[in-house]
This record gives C-alpha cells, sequence and structure tokens, in this order.
C-alpha cells in the first residue's frame, strides 16, 4: 500500500506495512506579482520570498501567485488542475497495489478532496471501479485543508458538478484551532463533505503538529484501513 505523508511517523508508518511516495507539486509559482494600485499603475510585489514555493493549481490565469480567491467559496476554476490530476494518474497506474492512502496538507489538502472524489466516484462505480487507477485510493488524510471550489473538467470528461455525491473514502481531517490561514470552520466545512470522517483537532496554527497523540492518531487510523 501506498502513503503519502509527512516524515514524522515515518519510522511507525513503515512498521505497518506502508510504504510513503512524497510527490512535489507541478506549477512553479513566481518570486514577484504584479498588481494595480489606486492610480491605475501597475507595480511588482514579491510574493513572500519563497523560493522554489510550488502549487498544485492555480486561482489566477493571469497572477499564478494569486490566492486571494482561495478562500472565498466562491465556484471557480482551478488552472493547471488537470496537470496535476494527470500527475497522479500516471503514479496510480504504476502503482503495483490495490489500494493506498493520501495525504495532503493546506492546498494539498484541498487537492487530497477533490482526489478524494474521483476516488469515490470510481470506487461506487461498477463500470470504473476496475478501469480507473483513481479507485486504487480508499482513505485520505486532510490537515489544515478548504473544500474545493473547482467547477469544470476534472478528469476522463467527469466535471465536478457530476459529484455531488457525500464523499464515501474513510477519511482522518487535522485541523489547528488557532490556524489563521486555514480558519477552523473551513476545516469542518470540509470534513462533512465526507460520510463518516474522523475528525482531530490541535490546539495549534497552520502546520503539522509532531505530538505523539497525533501521530497515534494517524497510526490508527491507517491500521484500520
Amino acid at each position: 500500500m501506498l502513503a503519502i505523508m509527512r516524515p514524522f511517523a515515518k519510522r511507525r508508518i513503515s512498521e505497518l506495512g506502508y510504504d510513503c511516495m512524497y510527490l512535489e507539486a507541478p506549477h512553479l509559482l513566481p518570486l514577484t506579482s504584479m498588481v494595480e494600485v489606486e492610480d491605475g499603475q501597475m507595480v511588482e510585489v514579491t510574493n513572500g520570498g519563497r523560493e522554489n514555493a510550488k502549487a498544485w493549481f492555480m486561482y489566477s490565469e493571469k497572477d499564478p501567485s494569486d490566492a486571494s480567491m482561495a478562500l472565498q467559496e466562491t465556484p471557480m476554476e482551478y488552472f493547471g488542475l488537470d496537470t496535476s490530476i494527470s500527475m497522479i494518474k500516471d503514479c496510480l497506474c504504476k502503482l503495483e497495489t490495490e489500494s493506498c492512502t493520501i495525504f495532503g496538507f493546506s492546498q494539498g489538502a484541498t487537492f487530497v478532496h477533490i482526489l478524494s472524489i474521483l476516488a469515490s466516484t470510481a470506487r461506487v462505480k461498477p463500470d470504473c471501479k476496475h478501469l480507473s487507477p483513481f479507485a486504487k485510493i480508499d482513505s485520505a488524510i486532510l490537515v489544515s485543508g478548504f473544500a474545493s471550489m473547482h467547477q469544470g473538467c476534472m478528469t476522463d470528461n467527469l466535471q465536478a458538478t457530476d459529484c455531488e455525491d457525500v464523499i464515501t473514502i474513510r477519511s482522518l481531517h487535522i485541523i489547528g484551532d488557532r490556524d489563521t490561514s486555514v480558519p477552523k470552520p473551513y476545516g469542518d466545512k470540509l470534513a462533512a463533505l465526507y460520510a463518516e470522517p474522523q475528525i482531530y483537532i490541535h490546539d495549534k496554527g497552520h502546520f503539522i503538529p509532531h505530538n505523539k497523540a497525533l501521530i497515534d492518531k494517524v497510526i490508527e487510523f491507517l491500521g484500520h484501513a
């Protein structure tokens, strides 16, 4: 089986028989952006000084670094999403196992939500279960995530609007009570989109805790896969 997750619990995860595969988002974000100021002039601004920052998709076709729409909860198109989905699809096709768990943090968790939709759809449709590589995904771990607002084609002519049912794969949602980047209500709404979500709330912000209680929760979740 495959688990895509952080190294903090890698040793104990390996003891459960899981191999960890760490995937890198395909879209490199620019260091600067051009923004319009009050007088209509365009000025160059830095994007937090993060070198080699990457994304699974963009919210703006004109400015790849513009994430102002990320938490607006407004239906939109995610640009570059097809590239990321194709990347995961190729990975799953090469995976010599019948099931795996996917893990994502922040925007990565939102991408996991999208992959969960594809997995759930593939697993409940008899004509897709043995054909779609996404059917290999049987569980998901989402950390500091928010629900996808993508409206458009995802893969194999499947539209986001075609997937309005509750997601049936198992899920663990890790939410920071003091998260100011993705406040807790967004994580709660994301969890509600899954049939029987397991929820772990920590008292920190927008990061992946390394405490024993969380590691034990992840191990327990994987152990019941």
